[in-house]
């Protein structure tokens, strides 16, 4: 009998594998962390604790790489209405890069996927997936 952790540590294996893409004609990582943090504020700004827990991430490491970020324009720093905190919000720039990743994506996905059901049901399985995971703290 498989166990979970095997099943777990192959998913995490293959969306690796999934997430290259070429360029310049070399494999090259499209999830980078860069994308991992624009992926999280796309939706709604988070604050360096949510990105610190949801990435398991250093808070130096964030710092360093969220200034990068800024100077880039891909993300702004703004005060959050009626609190000290502070969050991360994605900018039209980040928008922008974060989708031509997630196009790579895409199509690395589509090239297996004979047709717009197997796409359909690869996305409801990848869903269940995620949605099976989130539990775990």
């Amino acid at each position: 009998m498989e166990r979970i952790a095997d099943a777990a540590v192959a998913l995490r294996i293959a969306t690796r594998k999934a997430c290259m893409g070429n360029e310049q004609g070399k494999k090259k990582n499209t999830l980078s962390l860069e994308t991992k943090i624009l992926f999280l504020i796309k939706d709604k700004p988070l604050t360096p604790n949510n990105l610190i827990d949801a990435l398991a991430l250093q808070k130096s490491n964030l710092a360093s790489l969220a200034r990068q970020m800024e100077e880039s324009g891909l993300i702004v720093r703004k005060k959050l209405p009626g609190r000290r905190e502070t969050a991360y919000h994605i900018t039209e720039s980040g928008a922008a890069y974060l989708d031509g990743k997630l196009n790579v994506i895409d199509e690395s996905f589509k090239k297996f996927l004979s047709d717009e059901k197997d796409y359909e049901s690869a996305i409801e399985t990848l869903n269940a997936a995620v949605r099976l995971l989130s539990f775990i703290e």
